[in-house]
Protein backbone atom coordinates (compact mmCIF):
# COMPACT_ATOMS: atom_id res chain seq x y z
CA UNK A 1 0.00 0.00 0.00
CA UNK A 2 1.14 3.64 -1.05
CA UNK A 3 0.96 6.55 1.20
CA UNK A 4 0.27 9.28 -0.39
CA UNK A 5 1.73 13.02 -0.61
CA UNK A 6 -1.35 14.88 0.84
CA UNK A 7 -1.02 12.29 4.06
CA UNK A 8 2.82 12.70 4.69
CA UNK A 9 2.19 16.54 4.32
CA UNK A 10 -0.77 16.84 6.39
CA UNK A 11 1.43 14.48 9.16
CA UNK A 12 4.27 16.71 9.15
CA UNK A 13 2.37 19.27 10.11
CA UNK A 14 0.61 17.87 12.95
CA UNK A 15 4.12 16.76 14.50
CA UNK A 16 5.33 20.24 13.93
CA UNK A 17 2.33 22.04 15.26
CA UNK A 18 2.38 19.92 18.64
CA UNK A 19 5.77 20.71 18.73
CA UNK A 20 5.19 24.32 18.77
CA UNK A 21 3.65 24.65 22.04
CA UNK A 22 5.54 28.18 23.64
CA UNK A 23 3.72 27.07 27.40
CA UNK A 24 6.65 27.15 29.41
CA UNK A 25 7.17 23.11 31.29
CA UNK A 26 5.10 23.02 34.38
CA UNK A 27 6.73 23.76 38.21
CA UNK A 28 7.37 20.83 39.41
CA UNK A 29 8.80 19.14 43.27
CA UNK A 30 11.80 18.03 41.15
CA UNK A 31 13.92 20.41 42.86
CA UNK A 32 15.45 22.29 40.21
CA UNK A 33 15.09 25.42 41.54
CA UNK A 34 16.15 24.59 44.92
CA UNK A 35 19.35 23.26 43.08
CA UNK A 36 19.82 26.30 41.34
CA UNK A 37 19.44 28.83 44.35
CA UNK A 38 21.86 26.48 46.00
CA UNK A 39 24.09 27.35 43.60
CA UNK A 40 24.01 30.43 42.90
CA UNK A 41 24.33 30.94 47.00
CA UNK A 42 27.69 28.51 46.72
CA UNK A 43 28.81 31.11 43.75
CA UNK A 44 28.23 34.02 45.43
CA UNK A 45 30.32 32.77 48.87
CA UNK A 46 33.07 31.53 46.34
CA UNK A 47 33.24 35.01 44.69
CA UNK A 48 33.09 36.57 48.73
CA UNK A 49 35.94 34.38 49.19
CA UNK A 50 38.30 35.59 46.17
CA UNK A 51 37.44 38.90 46.99
CA UNK A 52 38.67 38.60 50.43
CA UNK A 53 42.05 36.65 49.29
CA UNK A 54 42.99 39.33 46.22
CA UNK A 55 42.20 42.12 49.32
CA UNK A 56 44.38 40.24 51.99
CA UNK A 57 47.29 39.78 49.44
CA UNK A 58 47.03 43.44 48.02
CA UNK A 59 47.41 44.32 51.18
CA UNK A 60 50.49 42.17 52.33
CA UNK A 61 52.04 43.54 49.29
CA UNK A 62 51.26 46.89 50.29
CA UNK A 63 53.55 46.15 53.66
CA UNK A 64 56.23 44.73 51.50
CA UNK A 65 55.31 41.58 51.23
CA UNK A 66 54.37 39.66 47.82
CA UNK A 67 53.51 35.98 47.43
CA UNK A 68 56.42 35.29 45.77
CA UNK A 69 59.06 36.56 48.54
CA UNK A 70 56.65 34.38 51.40
CA UNK A 71 57.13 31.78 49.48
CA UNK A 72 61.06 32.13 49.50
CA UNK A 73 60.69 32.82 52.62
CA UNK A 74 59.45 29.92 54.33
CA UNK A 75 61.91 27.57 56.17
CA UNK A 76 60.08 24.14 54.28
CA UNK A 77 61.70 26.21 51.12
CA UNK A 78 65.40 26.06 52.11
CA UNK A 79 65.05 23.17 54.68
CA UNK A 80 62.86 20.33 52.48
CA UNK A 81 65.55 20.16 49.63
CA UNK A 82 65.62 17.77 47.08
CA UNK A 83 68.72 16.42 45.82
CA UNK A 84 68.33 14.68 41.96
CA UNK A 85 72.02 13.64 42.02
CA UNK A 86 70.97 10.06 42.58
CA UNK A 87 68.21 10.00 39.91
CA UNK A 88 70.16 12.01 37.36
CA UNK A 89 73.03 8.98 37.77
CA UNK A 90 70.40 6.42 37.57
CA UNK A 91 68.97 7.57 34.31
CA UNK A 92 72.57 7.47 32.87
CA UNK A 93 73.35 3.83 34.32
CA UNK A 94 69.74 2.83 32.44
CA UNK A 95 70.58 4.67 29.31
CA UNK A 96 73.77 3.01 29.04
CA UNK A 97 72.51 0.02 29.54
CA UNK A 98 69.66 -0.21 27.35
CA UNK A 99 72.26 1.08 24.68
CA UNK A 100 74.66 -1.73 25.54
CA UNK A 101 71.40 -4.83 25.50
CA UNK A 102 70.78 -3.21 21.93
CA UNK A 103 73.85 -3.16 21.08
CA UNK A 104 74.23 -7.06 22.24
CA UNK A 105 71.17 -7.78 20.56
CA UNK A 106 72.20 -6.04 17.29
CA UNK A 107 76.22 -7.50 16.86
CA UNK A 108 75.39 -11.33 18.34
CA UNK A 109 72.61 -13.89 17.22
CA UNK A 110 70.89 -15.69 19.43
CA UNK A 111 72.67 -17.80 21.70
CA UNK A 112 75.28 -18.01 24.36
CA UNK A 113 77.28 -14.90 22.96
CA UNK A 114 74.42 -12.72 23.19
CA UNK A 115 73.63 -14.02 26.40
CA UNK A 116 76.97 -13.62 27.71
CA UNK A 117 77.13 -10.17 25.98
CA UNK A 118 74.18 -9.16 27.73
CA UNK A 119 75.17 -10.37 31.34
CA UNK A 120 78.35 -8.81 30.91
CA UNK A 121 76.41 -5.42 29.99
CA UNK A 122 73.82 -6.00 33.04
CA UNK A 123 76.77 -6.22 35.52
CA UNK A 124 78.28 -2.93 34.09
CA UNK A 125 74.84 -1.43 34.44
CA UNK A 126 74.52 -2.28 38.14
CA UNK A 127 78.46 -1.17 38.70
CA UNK A 128 77.60 1.96 37.18
CA UNK A 129 74.23 2.21 39.86
CA UNK A 130 76.24 1.30 42.64
CA UNK A 131 78.28 4.19 42.06
CA UNK A 132 76.15 6.74 41.77
CA UNK A 133 75.85 8.87 44.98
CA UNK A 134 73.68 8.39 48.06
CA UNK A 135 71.03 10.79 48.40
CA UNK A 136 71.31 12.88 51.66
CA UNK A 137 67.91 14.63 51.03
CA UNK A 138 65.52 15.81 54.22
CA UNK A 139 62.41 14.78 51.92
CA UNK A 140 63.27 11.52 54.30
CA UNK A 141 61.96 13.07 57.50
CA UNK A 142 58.92 12.70 58.69
CA UNK A 143 58.80 16.53 58.73
CA UNK A 144 58.94 17.91 55.19
CA UNK A 145 56.47 14.43 54.22
CA UNK A 146 59.05 12.01 53.46
CA UNK A 147 57.80 8.68 54.52
CA UNK A 148 61.69 6.92 54.78
CA UNK A 149 64.88 6.28 52.98
CA UNK A 150 63.53 5.87 49.03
Amino acid sequence: MRIGTPFVWASLLALTLVGCDNTPPPVGDDGMEKRIAALEKATDAAQEQNRDLRAKMGAAHVFGRSPIGDFFAAPEFWECTYDSSWSDCSKVCSDQTKAGSDKCKADHPEGPDRVACIEKNTQTGSTCLKACPVQMSPINTSSCGGAGPM
